[in-house]
């Protein structure tokens, strides 16, 4: 398949073999060029040839401190040999600058041949000697023959016959050649099916072409024949393979490993499960930033990039923090990054979102930049208010459960003593004090009711109800305390579904709500109780019109003992949060000085938890 691929890319190559096929038909058929002619299609052939030879050269000595290739290395050295045998070759050539006889010009070009067809058949058996010997043995091979053709050159066995025709050592010498390419061009092909495809092709083409022009360099019958210039043509198409290849090999190959280096890492960038920014130190402008950066300010990256972070929704605190350690920490021995500042971001004076912020300074090319992730930890931090409010729970309940009998039983029996001597007592002094008394044992014993209903677990009676049919039975005993506290109440029902709930639950959480709402308003106020359908979910909200709750104590809703009022105790909110966790319902509060709402989602579907988990 490869030597396929190779021989119907280039035509040329089969065009080459049928010439030469023919010419050794028709032997007594030659053509004789004009030598200033053929001297200038030479000698620019050969130039080109020169010049491919030296860029070689060049690309694998240039690129040794960076490949640290041996192999490589020989390679140049051996093309810088060739380069200069060429020009050699093209600087003798009969009726050129030093010799007009053209036998040193002919040793040139021999001995170049078999230097180029002996080191591409080093290279491809990556034979590596180490850079020194390298360099010496290229060095000494250079001069020595240097030296030798052009002291020694015209006293040599002739390698051209006095009309300018080819000796059998001339023959032998380029079939030598030509039997090195070929088996370079075997080992090539055996190589194909596990290396790289495009290096080998386009040496498996230059290999081919050398082939064919050290054949038509055996059948010329004068120097200045037309058989011995398409000998150089193809030498010159063979060279513009070995061209590409080392350009593939040198250029193209490494610029590929870096682009597919780059999107490798941008991948990891752009799709890495955090928040990622590069900072530019100089101006504090966004270089680049990944998906879920961008994803979680709100924004599309083209829209953040050129912009700095106080114009994204950073505060004016958080960035100076994260500033100072950029600007400060590389003078600071052993810390090497920022790690988990907690930052509130804000859009238009509204919180869009709670992160954990880490910074690294990084140097990118000349400029010194932030590093920057950003994790997104407001469910984090909802988790965890959560937990500290079951933990708080399980207390109260093991509080609950030592007290229940300790304290209820003893005060029963006081309370009992005290109705008896308020019966027993004329005295409307004692009778006050006595009620007095018998209120705040009750008292006492409504907030150990409330412990209990925390600590205990029992099952809910989960029943299909709808909503709204529940809050019309509860409107007159809500409508009544409102009424005695001179404040309104407004029912506004919504179509909504039948929902699997605990009456009696949803009702105790249900006066709960509503009574705290009645107790923030002011006389006049009035609480709103409503109920309408959403996506999935049946909403209950019950608003008032009272003061509204400062935002620093919202986060607190629903822990144990937690109270803004002055003879609250901490344990409605608490009692309401965990019927609607029974119920798989979410409360949500909404909260301004216009009043407080709160809004209670309970889904649709049956996915109730087991009461036994809490």
């Amino acid at each position: 398949m490869f030597l396929w691929k190779t021989l119907k890319h280039h035509c040329i190559a089969a065009m080459g073999l049928l010439y030469f096929t023919s010419r050794l038909v028709y032997t007594d058929i030659h053509w004789v060029i004009p030598a200033p002619y053929f001297l200038f299609l030479h000698t620019l052939l050969e130039f080109f040839s020169i010049i491919v030879s030296f860029t070689v050269a060049l690309q694998c000595l240039a690129s040794y401190p960076y490949t640290k290739s041996d192999r490589k290395y020989l390679l140049g050295i051996i093309f810088i040999a060739v380069g200069l045998f060429d020009l050699m070759h093209v600087l003798t050539y009969q009726g050129l600058l030093l010799n007009s006889t053209g036998a040193r010009s002919t040793y040139f070009c021999l001995i170049a041949r078999l230097t180029e067809a002996g080191g591409l058949l080093l290279y491809i058996l990556n034979w590596s000697p180490q850079k020194r010997v390298s360099m010496v043995f290229g060095f000494a091979f250079l001069m020595f023959n240097l030296v030798v053709i052009m002291k020694w050159g015209p006293s040599f066995p002739p390698v051209l016959t006095p009309d300018g025709g080819l000796t059998s050592l001339k023959i032998v010498i380029e079939y030598l050649a030509c039997g090195l390419n070929l088996i370079t061009f075997f080992i090539v092909m055996r190589k194909s099916g596990t290396e790289s495809a495009d290096p080998l092709f386009n040496l498996a083409n230059a290999l081919l072409l050398l082939i064919i022009s050290e054949l038509f360099f055996t059948i010329y019958n004068h120097i200045y024949d037309i058989d011995n210039l398409v000998g150089h043509i193809f030498k010159f198409l063979a060279y513009i393979f070995i061209l590409k290849n080392i350009l593939i090999k040198n250029l193209h190959e490494p610029f590929k490993k870096i682009e597919s280096a780059f999107n490798y890492f941008n991948n990891i960038f752009q799709f890495a499960p955090v928040g990622l920014s590069i900072i530019r130190k100089s101006d504090n402008q966004f270089l680049e930033i990944n998906h879920c950066f961008a994803n979680y300010l709100g924004f599309l990256s083209k829209d953040v990039i050129g912009k700095t972070p106080l114009e994204v929704g950073f505060s004016t605190a958080d960035w100076a923090k994260i500033l100072d350690y950029a600007q400060n920490n590389e003078s600071h021995s052993g810390e090497t990054a920022l790690g988990n500042l907690e930052i509130s971001l804000e859009r238009e004076g509204s919180e869009i979102g709670i992160a954990a912020i880490s910074a690294e300074t990084i140097q990118l090319g000349h400029e010194e930049c932030i590093l920057m992730s950003l994790t997104d930890i407001k469910e984090l931090k909802s988790l965890h208010t959560e937990m500290i409010r079951l933990d708080r729970l399980n207390l109260v309940g093991q509080m609950a459960a030592g007290i229940a009998h300790e304290i209820r039983n003893p005060m029963t029996t006081v309370r009992g003593y005290l109705q008896l001597m308020g019966e027993k007592t004329q005295d409307m002094g004692q009778k006050s004090t006595l009620h007095f008394m018998i209120e705040e044992l009750d008292r006492a014993n409504t907030i150990i009711k409330e412990f209990l209903t925390l600590a205990k677990s029992h099952k809910p009676n989960y029943q299909i109800f709808n909503l709204n049919t529940l809050l019309q039975n509860l409107h007159p005993l809500i409508e009544a305390d409102s009424f005695t506290q001179n404040k309104q109440i407004r029912f506004t029902p919504g179509d909504i579904p039948d929902i699997e709930i605990s009456p009696k639950d949803i009702t105790q959480m249900v006066l709960n709500l509503c009574r705290n709402g009645l107790e923030a308003m002011s006389e006049g106020g009035c609480l709103t109780i409503q109920t309408y359908q959403k996506n999935h979910t049946v909403v209950l909200v019950i608003r008032d019109e009272g003061h509204g709750i400062p935002k620093e104590l919202l986060e607190k809703l629903g822990t144990p003992f937690f109270t803004t009022k002055e003879s609250g105790t901490g344990l409605g909110l608490s009692i309401c949060y965990k019927i609607a966790k029974s119920h798989n319902a979410r409360i949500d509060v909404l909260s301004s000085s216009e009043g407080t709402q709160f809004l209670i989602s309970f889904p649709l579907q049956s996915m109730l938890i087991s009461a036994n988990e809490y």
